[in-house]
């Protein structure tokens, strides 16, 4: 792990990035970054990520969080680093970030890191907390800032985006019972943010349940051309508990 701050972020998000946390795949050449980062236009400050590949970022600096149906700040932002893990399994290194919410009554977020040689995966796990004892997810919010931007479009998983050196990103997901599948879709800046569908009987939710919730993972990986990138998956037991 590295703490420190990254002060050059692209797509206009310049900022300092506070409590950097870091995890790599074993050669090297993948690396997650998750830190705080203070938005433009003084909002709170969020919980933030960027992903390099070959040393150059392929993922900018992108918001991670929930909306939470009938409460405020954002599930994700304001909030403390209170502790970080980090080791290695076969074939892969992993990373847990931990935080709590500032001025809140407890609400807690962990982001569990996976990164393999060709590729990396991230999820939200929450933990209980009187807030969240039952929880009501009204979206996700977890964006894709892609150093290469495609045209405005809504993507169904699986899907590639081209990268900056001429690589592909595939862009899937784990599913996980009972949780919706994400789309994503592009946002007036350009950025690409996941989208849950709603609830047919409850219009303003996507998700109902009970914490401690582990949610699915988010999977990135690379390769040379789309159609490797639409078919790519981590290697056996890398996402495994």
């Amino acid at each position: 792990l590295l703490a420190g701050g990254l002060t050059l972020l692209p797509c206009a998000r310049l900022a300092r990035a506070q409590d950097e946390r870091r995890g790599a795949s074993p050669d090297g050449q993948v690396e997650f970054r998750i830190f705080n980062l203070q938005p433009s236009g003084g909002a709170l400050p969020r919980i933030a990520y960027q992903v390099r590949h070959a040393g150059r970022i392929v993922i900018g600096a992108s918001f991670l969080g929930f909306n939470i149906l009938n409460q405020e700040p954002i599930l994700g932002e304001n909030d403390g680093l209170t502790a970080s893990h980090s080791g290695e399994g076969a074939g892969y290194r992993w990373l847990v970030v931990e935080y709590m919410q500032n001025g809140s009554i407890g609400r807690r977020i962990d982001i569990e890191v996976r990164a393999w040689n060709q590729g990396v995966a991230f999820r939200y796990a929450i933990p209980r907390s009187t807030p969240l004892d039952d929880i009501l997810i009204e979206d996700e919010l977890t964006e894709f800032n892609f150093a290469e931007r495609s045209e405005p479009t809504n993507l169904d998983l699986p899907a590639a985006v081209p990268g900056p050196a001429g690589e592909w990103i595939g862009i899937s997901e784990m599913p996980v019972p009972d949780f919706p599948h994400m789309s994503l879709s592009h946002t007036e800046d350009g950025i690409l943010r996941a989208r849950l569908p709603r609830s047919s009987a409850y219009p303003l939710v996507a998700f109902e349940g009970r914490t401690p919730l582990v949610c699915p993972w988010r999977i990135l990986t690379f390769a040379g051309d789309r159609e490797q990138a639409l078919h790519a998956a981590p290697p056996r037991g890398v996402l495994g508990k």
